[in-house]
């Protein structure tokens, strides 16, 4: 029983994740409308990272069995996001790096509190 309600939460985690990794894709064009005009430069590693958090989203929430180490990869890719967040503001809309923030310290916390809950964090 307890088995099957970790593997639950990991699919919901791994769908919210998906869904946040959409949301980090689409906000450059929807917050900042000049982003297309400057060809993304200054998101294009938040771009990245938000793709490949995705794809680790999709495998979470897809994954017949428990996979721990995309947990820890989650973790990693959403702090690497609020480091980027810090880091890369030069170009960009201050609005966009915000939501970067903001998104990527939810990411990391929601993977963090079902990896402990599962009694597996680094797996």
């Amino acid at each position: 029983m307890r088995e099957e309600q970790c593997r639950r939460s990991e699919a919901r985690t791994g769908t919210l994740t998906f869904f946040a990794g959409v949301w980090l894709i689409a906000a450059p064009l929807l917050l900042d409308f000049q982003a297309a005009q400057r060809l993304f430069r200054p998101y294009w590693l938040a771009l990245v990272l938000a793709a490949v958090i995705m794809l680790v989203g999709m495998l979470r929430a897809l994954a017949p069995l428990d996979v721990p180490w995309l947990r820890t990869a989650n973790i990693w890719l959403a702090a690497a996001l609020v480091a980027a967040g810090f880091l890369l503001r030069a170009d960009g809309s201050p609005v966009v790096h915000m939501n970067q923030i903001v998104v990527g310290a939810a990411i990391a916390l929601v993977s963090l509190v079902v990896a402990i809950d599962a009694g597996k964090w680094l797996g």
